[in-house]
């Protein structure tokens, strides 16, 4: 176990590198580069009052030159395989220290007001920036000190040997030697922190990856057991005249559904905290989006012994541009959340068009519930990943996911979700939800008709494991459609040759020959074969899974654990878009 935690941190030890270590720097120094431009620009051009100008515009030109080179030259440097570049970059650090450090050694010589307090400041602020920012590649930290030590040295020694002061050389020089060892040590600590918080933040991008790659992978594995349990419960439902065998197998039904919704909200968060959850706008009519979406929540509802109410302005009736998939997404966790904090009553939707501080147009949906209400005390606390139930009636419940995934999807839509506070009368809950959206100047052409039912339809269905395979021939079967098998893409393959199905549903993870292996070999069959629409069927749930395997060639995608509903409507969705109506 304490292998496996330390994991990620051993695995950032050996990514850190010198070629790693090197464009960091360069970074590092490329982000403030202005400034640092700027900067000893200024400090030069005040050189002027102590030296001549055509100096201190030699030393600025040298100066810049060879912070100009050395960045040029560091972008994509690997010392081992470029040294003759990389002695390169160090030379130019030197002479960038010490374009800017010899002229604080000149008027060092000069005994004028304020002349050695302006010298000694130059040195000190080169200091200070090596400790700052040249500190994350050390060897270009150390050649800095050498240039500052050497051209210090040298101004100094010169200056008290003209006036045969041996003791103030000596004093001068303990100073100097005292200073660049405090330089040196602060250098190696400043590196220090820049090592270790390179090295902390890549086990953490470490353990991001890993944690992303574990729910992926527990996700794909309780998907089959899933899809069996929710396949099977199914068939028997149907069969099953018993009316405590019909309960119970509800009650299994649910159950399973609920695991497979909680997959999906743990992926879910897992793409929020990645930054990777797409938002993708279409021309819709929000109006029937809403409605579609209630009319999944109300026979449960109604079976709740509760009414549902709404009232959705006429303005919804026309087309604007938003995420219909996140709209629904976000209107079936608030309407879940409601279902299960609610025992009597009902639930009341309004849906608005409001106009936001900017200027824009926003859809609000006012969710109202007869439940116990949230406390004002947990009004934040709520929104925070997997919180539940609390000691006190908070009308909250389930993976603890929903809210917070709804509120994330919102701002991310230019909206929000809150919870508005009752009057001293009302009783329940009450959430807002806000999502930006604009006129959409288009509007969609009418869809092709779709095919109503499957019914008549011969699928051919692959997949290695007998379980998946049995699962939807029972449902193709209660669907009306025929069904063949195969266990892997080799005999899909060779039943094609001497079937013509009008469909396929592949699994795109197999020994041998994987899903899309397959899909290629289907299409460099002969004749009409070779078009036959093939709909990908397979537990890698995640979205950038159904991206991929839609850009890789698939007409459609079924996530395990597959249903009915979710099979007749995918399959009209593609044959919709394959077989003339």
């Amino acid at each position: 176990m304490i292998a496996q935690r330390n994991e990620p941190l051993q695995n950032a030890s050996q990514a850190y590198s010198t070629t790693d270590e090197i464009k960091r720097q360069l970074d590092h120094l490329w982000r403030e580069r202005w400034v640092r431009m700027a900067l000893p620009v200024m400090a030069l051009l005040l050189t002027i009052i102590y030296l001549p100008a055509w100096f201190s515009i030699l030393a600025i030109v040298i100066n810049l030159g060879a912070e100009f080179l050395s960045m040029s030259f560091m972008r994509g440097l690997d010392p081992a395989r470029q040294p003759r570049r990389y002695a390169f970059v160090i030379g130019c650090m030197f002479l960038v220290h010490f374009s800017f450090c010899l002229p604080s050694a000149l008027i060092w010589q000069q005994n004028v007001h304020n002349a050695k307090a302006f010298s000694v400041g130059l040195v000190m602020a080169t200091l200070m920036q090596l400790i700052s920012a040249r500190t994350v590649h050390l060897p270009f930290g150390y050649t800095g000190l050498w240039a500052v030590v050497l051209s210090t040295v040298f101004g100094n020694t010169y200056y008290w040997l003209q006036l045969r002061d041996f003791y103030g050389l000596g004093l001068t020089s303990l100073a100097i030697f005292c200073g660049g060892a405090y330089t040196l040590f602060a250098m190696h600590t400043s590196h220090r922190l820049h090592r270790d918080s390179a090295l902390d933040r890549q086990a953490a991008l470490d353990s991001n990856s890993a944690k992303s790659r574990f729910l992926a992978q527990v996700s794909h594995e309780l998907r089959t057991p899933l899809n069996a349990i929710l396949g099977m419960g199914h068939a028997e439902l149907r069969r099953n005249r018993d009316a405590l065998g019909k309960t119970r197998l509800s009650v299994l039904i649910a159950s399973a559904e609920g695991l497979s919704t909680l997959l999906d909200d743990i992926l879910d968060m897992s793409a929020i905290e990645a930054g990777s959850l797409p938002i993708r706008p279409e021309t819709v009519c929000p109006s029937q989006e809403i409605t579609s979406t209630l009319a999944l929540y109300q026979p449960a509802i109604s079976e709740a012994g509760l009414t549902l109410g709404q009232s959705i302005d006429k303005s919804l009736d026309k087309f604007w541009q938003l995420d219909p998939q996140r709209l629904r997404q976000c209107l079936s966790n608030l309407l879940s959340n409601a279902l299960k904090s609610t025992k009597q009553g009902g639930i009341q939707i309004f849906a608005v068009t409001e106009t936001d501080a900017d200027g824009m147009a926003v859809l609000r949906i006012d969710i109202y519930d007869s439940g116990p209400g949230i406390p004002p005390h947990l009004h934040d606390k709520v929104f925070e990943p997997f919180c539940t139930n609390h000691p006190s009636p908070a009308g909250v419940s389930g993976s603890g996911l929903g809210l917070s995934i709804t509120r994330t999807l919102a701002r991310q839509m230019g909206g929000d979700l809150v919870i508005v506070p009752n009057r001293a009368e009302q009783r329940g809950a009450h959430l807002a939800l806000t999502l930006r959206m604009t006129h959409a100047e288009v509007q969609p052409a009418a869809p092709a008709p779709l095919p109503a039912t499957t019914a008549g339809l011969t699928v051919l269905v692959v997949d290695d494991v007998t379980t998946n395979r049995l699962v939807a021939a029972t449902y193709l079967r209660m669907l009306g459609a025929k069904m063949l098998e195969a266990a892997s893409g080799a005999e899909a393959l060779e039943i094609l040759e001497r079937s013509n199905p009008d469909l396929v549903l592949l699994d795109m993870n197999m020994p041998d020959m994987s899903g899309l292996e397959t899909l290629a070999k289907i299409r460099t069959l002969p004749g009409d074969i070779a078009s036959l629409p093939v709909i990908a069927m397979t537990a890698d749930a995640m979205a950038e899974h159904r991206a991929y395997y839609l850009a890789s060639g698939l007409d459609g995608y079924l996530a395990k654990p597959i249903t009915p509903t979710r099979i007749e409507a995918e399959v009209a969705a593609v044959l919709g878009k394959t077989i003339p109506v």
